[in-house]
C-alpha cells in the first residue's frame, strides 16, 4: 500500500470524526430514500384516484416508484460528492506545505506520482467509503422494479468516477495554491465552473444549433420528431451522464410518478430529435387522455382504455439516433484525471535543476570546510 495513503488514512480513521460522520450520513441517506418513497407513493395514488384506480398506487406505480427513489438517491449522491470532494483534497498538498512538511516528502524515496497518487487515494477513501455504505439502500428500488441492477451499478460508477475526476482536479490546484484558503476555493469554483459551466455549454449549442437534418420530419409515439443533432458539449456534464446511465430515456409511457431526471432528460432528449417542450408528454401514460373520457387508441402500443382506466398503457422504447453518453463523460473524466494527476506530479516533483544546485552548494561547503 501507498505509504502516504496509509499514514493518512490511519490518522483520519482512528478519531472519532470518522465513524460519527458515516452514521450521520447513513442516517441521512436513509432519510433520503425513505422520503422519496413517501413522495413517490403519495404522487402515484393521487394521480390514479382522478382515473378511478384508488387505493392502487402502490400496485400499479411500483416500477415508477422504484425508478423515482432510485433517482432521487443517485442525484443526491452525486451533489454530495460535488460538494465534498473539493474540501477533502484541496488541502492535502497545499496543507504539507503550509506545515513545511512537503520538503521531506521531496527528498524521501517516494516519487512525485506516490505521492500524488497517495494523497489522492486518501483524501478519496472517505468519500468512497460513504458511497459503498450507501449501496443496501439500492436494493429498494431494484426490488420496486423499474430499475436494473445494471443502471443502479453504473449510477453509481458514475458517481465515484466524478469523485475521482473532481479530486484529481483539487489536488492539482492544491499543488498550485499558496494557502489552504485559495486552494479550497479555487476547487469549488473549478467544480461550480464543470457542473455548471457545462450547462450553459449545452444550452448554447441546443439553442444556437439546428437540427442535423430537419427534412427527415417522422411521427413517433404521435410527436414529431426530426434527426436532432449531436450536442458535445453533453459529453462533459456528469449530472448528464449519470441520468443516461441510470435510465432507459427512450423508454415512453410508463412513468406515473414524474422522475427527478425529467429535466436532464430534456438535453437527451433533444439529442434524439424530440422537443424538450414534449418531455412530460413523452413520459406521462395519461397524457393522451383525462379522467372519464372515452375509449383512447394508443398508437405503437396496440392497448386501450376505456372509461375509468381499466388497463394501463404500456411502456414503448423508441429506438435511438444516438447512442449513449455516459460512456463519452467517462472518456472525458478519465482525460482530465490524467492531466491533473500529470501536472500535480510535476509540481510536487523536485526539479532536476534544483538539486543540481543544492548537490554543488553542499560540496561547496564541504570543500571550505
Amino acid at each position: 500500500m501507498n505509504p502516504v495513503a496509509r499514514r493518512e488514512l490511519r490518522e483520519r480513521f482512528r478519531s472519532l470524526r470518522s465513524p460519527v460522520l458515516i452514521s450521520v450520513w447513513v442516517l441521512a441517506a436513509g432519510v433520503l430514500t425513505f422520503l422519496s418513497y413517501l413522495i413517490a407513493r403519495s404522487s402515484a395514488e393521487s394521480r390514479l384516484d382522478a382515473y378511478g384506480l384508488s387505493g392502487l398506487g402502490s400496485v400499479f406505480a411500483a416500477s415508477s416508484m422504484g425508478a423515482f427513489i432510485l433517482h432521487s438517491l443517485l442525484l443526491g449522491l452525486l451533489t454530495a460528492a460535488v460538494f465534498v470532494v473539493p474540501g477533502q483534497a484541496a488541502v492535502t498538498i497545499v496543507g504539507e506545505r503550509e506545515r513545511q512538511t512537503l520538503p521531506l516528502l521531496q527528498v524521501s524515496q517516494l516519487t512525485g506520482a506516490r505521492i500524488v497518487t497517495g494523497k489522492l487515494a486518501s483524501s478519496l477513501a472517505f468519500i468512497m467509503l460513504l458511497l459503498v455504505v450507501a449501496l443496501p439502500l439500492l436494493v429498494i428500488p431494484v426490488l420496486l422494479g423499474g430499475v436494473t441492477v445494471t443502471q443502479a451499478l453504473l449510477g453509481m460508477l458514475m458517481v465515484a468516477a466524478t469523485a475521482v475526476t473532481i479530486g484529481a482536479v483539487s489536488m492539482w490546484i492544491s499543488a498550485r495554491a499558496r494557502s489552504v484558503q485559495g486552494a479550497v476555493l479555487g476547487s469549488y469554483v473549478v467544480g461550480a465552473a464543470l457542473v455548471l459551466g457545462s450547462f450553459a455549454l449545452v444550452a448554447a449549442e441546443a439553442l444556437l444549433l439546428r437540427p442535423d437534418d430537419t427534412g427527415s420530419t417522422r411521427y413517433s409515439q404521435g410527436l414529431p420528431r426530426d434527426d436532432g443533432r449531436e450536442l458535445y458539449s453533453s459529453w462533459m456534464n456528469p449530472y448528464l451522464g449519470l441520468v443516461d446511465a441510470s435510465s432507459d430515456v427512450l423508454r415512453f409511457g410508463g412513468e406515473i410518478v414524474t422522475s427527478p431526471y425529467q429535466p436532464f432528460r430534456s438535453v437527451l432528449i433533444k439529442r434524439q430529435g424530440f422537443a424538450a417542450a414534449n418531455v412530460d408528454l413523452l413520459y406521462d401514460p395519461f397524457a393522451r387522455f383525462g379522467p372519464g373520457g372515452g375509449a383512447v387508441i394508443f398508437e405503437d402500443r396496440g392497448a386501450f382504455v376505456s372509461g375509468a382506466a381499466q388497463m394501463l398503457p404500456a411502456p414503448t422504447a423508441v429506438d435511438p439516433v444516438r447512442g449513449h453518453i455516459w460512456w463519452r463523460v467517462l472518456v472525458f473524466e478519465a482525460i482530465v484525471t490524467a492531466f491533473a494527476l500529470w501536472r500535480s506530479t510535476r509540481l510536487v516533483t523536485v526539479p532536476r535543476r534544483r538539486l543540481v544546485r543544492n548537490r554543488r552548494q553542499l560540496e561547496e561547503v564541504g570543500d571550505a570546510a
